[in-house]
């Protein structure tokens, strides 16, 4: 794959201590936009739990946890969000589904329902996907809705959006594989997000689908889908959503793992705000150490705490510097003091500082969360952080860090 470094956007979206120490406003939580997209009424709906063959759906993306906080809804879902935000959607082609009217529909994650948005025949989505037959099985689209992240985190959300699809298209690839399913890579074309009813507002950021080709010819929809908002108000940031139209689809196929009790660590994934380190052994550090790395990245784990093993920066498994760099890595993190508890950091630096590398940032993030509720351990993924303090531990653009440590 091909990658360009986008200038620009890191440099105009780098965290410093001079720029952290003059922010003097708060946030109002009351003007937050919906996190979640709502179809008409009207529009036919399935309950996902009502049909065994789209369990892998089920579990791509769901809420898990939901409570009130300051009197509002607070809910957070299977897959971890910057700030939880969640500026994801995803929506589904299903043709030949037994039970199941052929369709595109949008997954509703507050009620578990497909609500359709069109029903199809001999038409469908696969004529914007490079596709002149009809393909049998789910074509799953996921989408990013810039203003419910940009309304926090301005241009800096581009890094975000980013980071959070990494995270749930490994998401969706633990899930299909778990249901003894294929991911199959797709190019979508620019037609694509016009005919599925959408402006400046959100932007289809990958699709893959999950079955088979077939000789039956297709055509394309005979017009585009309705139009509806995917907040209940926006604010356009120019140079984000300028940003984000030059950027085609992730094309790419995520490597995952996958673990018996996958269901189980779903529903009880949460990002860590509080460590116990005397609860991680040093062999589940090493394990952690040894998951797969994408080429496009660099891994740099830093032991904080453990109880044999040697302190310091590690490189390919073995202790590169040895040093305690807690001060430093609390520095580096704008000073979570939560951090401090942790028995490593996982840095996450790529060469190439753009779209792709920062998805495959999220994606081996993703690896690393179930990898840590496989081992009974806390995880946590920071994506805020001194730019040009990480040079400390390497010559790349850090992207991502990931805090991991013994639960409480």
């Amino acid at each position: 794959m091909t990658y360009s470094y986008n200038f620009e956007v890191r440099e105009q979206t780098l965290l410093t201590p001079q720029w952290v120490a003059n922010q003097k406003s708060f946030l109002d939580w009351d003007t937050q936009p919906a996190s979640f997209k709502h179809y008409p009424h009207f529009c036919y709906r399935v309950r996902l739990s009502d049909h065994p063959s789209l369990q892998w759906l089920l579990h791509t993306r769901f809420i898990n946890d939901e409570r009130v906080v300051a009197h509002k809804p607070y809910r957070r879902l299977n897959v971890p969000s910057a700030g939880n935000l969640h500026p994801i959607e995803i929506y589904v082609q299903l043709r030949n589904i037994p039970g199941i009217l052929s369709g595109i529909y949008h997954v509703d994650v507050l009620s578990m329902e497909l609500v359709m948005i069109a029903e199809i025949a001999g038409e469908g989505l696969e004529p914007y996907l490079g596709m002149e037959t009809r393909f049998s099985g789910a074509i799953v689209m996921l989408s990013l809705v810039p203003f419910r992240s940009s309304w926090k985190y301005g241009l800096r959300s581009w890094r975000y959006l980013y980071l959070d699809l990494g995270h749930q298209i490994a998401a969706l690839s633990t899930s299909v594989r778990h249901f003894g399913l294929e991911l199959t890579k797709m190019s979508p074309k620019e037609d694509l997000n016009r005919f599925m009813g959408m402006g400046e507002e959100e932007f289809i950021a990958a699709v893959y689908g999950i079955g088979e080709s077939t000789a039956r010819p297709v055509k394309p929809l005979h017009k585009p889908m309705m139009r509806v908002q995917p907040t209940d108000y926006s604010e356009s940031l120019p140079l984000l959503i300028s940003t984000l139209q030059t950027i085609p689809p992730y094309i790419s196929l995520p490597t995952t793992h996958g673990y018996e009790k996958y269901e189980s660590f779903n529903l009880s994934r949460r990002s860590a705000r509080e460590f116990d380190p005397n609860q991680m052994s040093d062999d589940t550090i090493m394990e952690l150490m040894c998951l797969n790395i994408p080429d496009s990245l660099e891994i740099i784990p830093v032991v904080l705490q453990a109880h044999t093993m040697q302190c310091g920066v590690y490189l390919n498994g073995k202790c590169a510097v040895n040093g305690n760099f807690i001060s430093e890595i609390l520095h580096l993190l704008l000073e979570q003091r939560f951090i401090a508890g942790a028995n490593m950091v996982v840095l996450i630096y790529a060469e190439n500082f753009c779209a792709s590398s920062h998805i495959e940032a999220g994606i081996y993030a993703q690896e690393l969360y179930m990898a840590c509720e496989y081992h009974e351990v806390g995880c946590s993924g920071i994506g805020a952080f001194y730019d040009e303090e990480a040079s400390l531990w390497s010559d790349n653009a850090l992207l991502y860090a990931v805090a991991i440590g013994g639960k409480v």
